[in-house]
Parts: C-alpha cells; structure tokens; sequence
C-alpha cells in the first residue's frame, strides 16, 4: 500500500511536492498503486520513488526525475515523459502504449516485457536498456540511441528506426517485419535469427553485424554497409 501522507503531498501540487521533498531528503517515496492519472508532474523529483502498480495514464511527466524508480506493472498509457530522466528505472510489465517519451533518458533501464506499442521515443537516450520481448510494434525510434541494448525476442513490427545507434545491440530472434531501418547504425549488432522481412535498411551500416539465420525476404539493402557481417544460413 502507499503512504497516503506521501500521495497527499503530491496530490497538493508541485510547490508542496518541493517543499515535502526538501524535509525529507533520505525519504524514499511510496506511490504504490496509487491513482495519479491526468496529473501534471512536470519537472518533479520523483527519483528512486516506488510506484509499482500505480495509474498514470495521461499524466504529464515531461522533464520529471524518475531515476532508479520502481515502475514495475504501472500503467503509462499515453503520458508525456518527454525528455524525463528514467534512468535505471525499473518498467518490468508496464504499460506505456502511447506514450511520449521523446527525448527522455532510459540509460540501462529495465523494460523487460513491457507494452510500447505505438510509443514515441525519438531521440531517446536507450543505450545499455533491457527491452528483451517488449512489444515496440509501430513505435516512433528515429535517431534513438541504443548501443548496446538487450533487444532479444522484442517485437519491432513496423516501427520507425530510422537514423537509430543499435551498435553493439542483441536483436536475436527480433521481429522487424517492414521496419524502417534506412540509414541506422547497426555495427556489430547479433541479429541471428531475426525477421527483417521487408525491413528497409537502405544505407544501414551492418558492418561486423551477425545476420546468421535471419530472413531478409523483401528486405532493402540498397547501399547498406555489409563489411564484415556473418550471413551464414540467411534467407531472402
């Protein structure tokens, strides 16, 4: 259950939520399961909070600190987090379709199976993230930063990636069926096993890239970089 004398504070507005912050520095807030749907927390300092199973829907978390917070199974669904420091947060099964988190910082945050269909995150800050079979179907990726992230079995169906850093990423067993990859960085990536039908990779830089087992069928590799990359047992 939640402190209630913590919802409260923050229920009173952000001047409250400031003031209460400030008296209890070492206080790790407790949210969980509370409603704070359609609330505007812009720029709040809501880091290593515990909200685990509360309700957000639409609430407005742009330019909030929720680093190290515990968001597991929350609901998201359509909040603005743009540009949000998140950070080593933890979203296992949460919901965020909808979402704009454009711009936001997810550094090594765990987001293992959660809901991200339809998200924005373009120019997001994802290197070292954990999105292993997060559903990422038609979200907006372009120019994201990724290098490094653990991408195993997600599903990226239609998705925009264009310009997207996933150097060094694991993409084993992904599905990019029709996605936009034109121009990404790709750089010693593991797409072993991974469907890029009808994925355009135009101009993508796959060099170093493991492609073995991957089906390429329909995909566009018009001027995309190859050097170096493993293609054993891929198909077209």
């Amino acid at each position: 259950m939640a402190n209630r004398e913590h919802v409260l504070a923050l229920q009173e507005g952000l001047i409250a939520w400031k003031r209460w912050r400030a008296s209890n520095p070492q206080v790790r807030p407790d949210f969980r399961g509370s409603d704070l749907s359609g609330m505007d927390l812009s720029g709040a300092r809501l880091q290593g909070a515990n909200m685990m199973g509360a309700v957000l829907r639409g609430s407005i978390l742009s330019g909030a600190d929720l680093g190290r917070s515990k968001l597991v199974s929350a609901d998201l669904s359509s909040a603005k987090l743009c540009g949000a420091e998140l950070s080593e947060a933890k979203f296992e099964g949460a919901n965020l379709s909808g979402a704009d988190l454009s711009g936001a910082k997810l550094v090594a945050a765990e987001l293992k199976g959660a809901d991200l269909r339809s998200l924005s995150i373009r120019g997001a800050d994802l290197s070292g993230a954990n999105l292993a079979g997060s559903d990422l179907s038609a979200s907006d990726l372009r120019g994201a930063v990724m290098r490094g992230a653990d991408l195993r079995g997600a599903k990226l169906v239609g998705s925009d990636l264009s310009g997207a850093d996933l150097s060094g990423s694991k993409l084993v067993r992904s599905k990019l069926r029709g996605a936009n990859l034109s121009k990404a960085r790709l750089t010693d990536a593991d797409l072993s096993g991974a469907d890029l039908s009808g994925a355009d990779l135009s101009g993508a830089n796959l060099a170093g890239a493991d492609l073995s087992r991957a089906n390429l069928g329909s995909a566009d590799l018009e001027g995309a970089v190859l050097d170096g990359a493993k293609m054993n047992d891929f198909g077209f």
